[in-house]
């Protein structure tokens, strides 16, 4: 991502809600390493709607890097650990250890009498830690029996009012706490609440063109303004922040299909291929690669150094969301420890190149 003010987040996102899901479904499992067809048989149980699709497999492979990147899962480091398919798939994974479980104390004091919404705390092994946890939340379900504050409100706030800390239920929704049939943010009464998605109406056709980049949002959506095509909207990605933003699209009407032009580097690649996850659960076409730009941005070649070089297998997994002929060129930057912004399609090549409108 570019160094545009405002561009960049200081700290890592919270877990999607599919990927929250998934980890609650994968630490379910009692084996420490998890064969590939326990991990479909997951994916299966925690996204029902969307397993056995044609984005069943990117979404899943999305999915794992989210969980890997959170240190939920361990996936293979070698080649021959992976499927051949595009996008490659893990053949196993591996679970960290489990939490001990608490141990049994020398004094006589009685066991918490749960509520009934966090009943099943009686029948499985909890930590000191999570009992704790478990134990505030018991209180604040006693304290709002029957109170008005038993509406569902933002996630954030419900977090602030029951622990001190805002983001405290991004953190306990990856952990066996918020496992199936146990808590749920309906028990908390509290949703998730994505964040703004910034947009510009530039035409009447059903394609929302997502781009990552502050300043490239303003050029392209001043040059779309003039020449639509069959863009309705440019969305303003904003980096990272667009893989929970994504699902406001859903509120614009007339939506057809989402295309994504984000830098061509680790974080350009996997921020629209987690969108992806997100926006599908909610009803929305696939996010799809902007060809005409990145195409017209490979062809500049403009290589600056990235943080840190891409390892092969990781590139070859980013880049699989590319069409096939874009792929090879993008690797190799990757592996090449460099990477394109698209800072450099800027707006005089693209007022006398028009080739990037040819998928819009």
């Amino acid at each position: 991502m570019s160094d545009n003010q405002g561009d960049t987040e200081p700290e890592q996102q919270p877990l999607s809600p599919s990927a929250a899901c998934l980890a609650t479904t994968l630490s379910a499992k009692t084996e420490h390493r998890v064969e590939q067809g326990t991990i479909l048989e997951a994916f299966t149980q925690a996204c029902p709607e969307t397993a056995g699709t044609t984005q069943g497999r990117p979404i899943l492979s999305a999915l794992l890097d989210e969980l890997a990147d959170h240190h939920l899962i361990e996936l293979p480091r070698t080649r021959d650990g992976w499927d051949n398919a595009q996008p490659p798939l893990p053949r196993w994974l591996r679970l960290p250890p489990p939490p001990k479980a608490t141990e049994p104390r020398p004094t006589r004091t009685a066991p918490p009498i749960w509520r009934r919404e966090l009943a099943w705390a009686k029948t499985i092994k909890l930590t000191t830690a999570q009992i704790e946890t478990l134990k505030t939340i018991n209180r604040w379900l006693r304290d709002t029996d029957g109170d008005t504050r038993r509406t569902v409100i933002p996630m954030r706030e419900r977090s602030l009012e029951i622990f001190g800390d805002e983001k405290r239920l991004d953190a306990l929704a990856t952990t066996t706490l918020f496992a199936p049939k146990r808590l749920t943010l309906t028990t908390l009464f509290a949703e998730r609440i994505p964040p703004p998605l910034a947009h510009d109406r530039v035409g009447g056709g059903g394609i929302v063109l997502v781009i990552e980049n502050s300043d490239t949002f303003a050029t392209i959506s001043t040059l779309l303004a003039e020449d639509p095509g069959r863009v309705g909207h440019v969305a303003f990605g904003g980096g990272h922040a667009f893989e929970a933003s994504v699902t406001r699209i859903a509120n614009l009407k007339g939506v057809t299909d989402i295309a994504y032009y984000g830098d061509l580097d680790d974080d350009g690649l996997t921020i629209p291929q987690r969108a992806n996850v997100s926006g599908t659960a909610a009803g929305l076409p696939p996010i799809r690669p902007a060809l005409g730009l990145y195409r017209l941005l490979l062809q500049q070649d403009i290589q600056g150094p990235a943080p840190k070089r891409v390892e092969p297998l990781a590139a070859e997994r980013r880049a699989a969301w590319l069409p096939e002929p874009l792929r090879h060129p993008a690797t190799a930057i990757l592996t090449a420890g460099n990477r394109l912004a698209q800072e450099a399609t800027g707006i005089a090549l693209l007022q006398q190149d028009h080739s990037w409108r040819d998928d819009l």
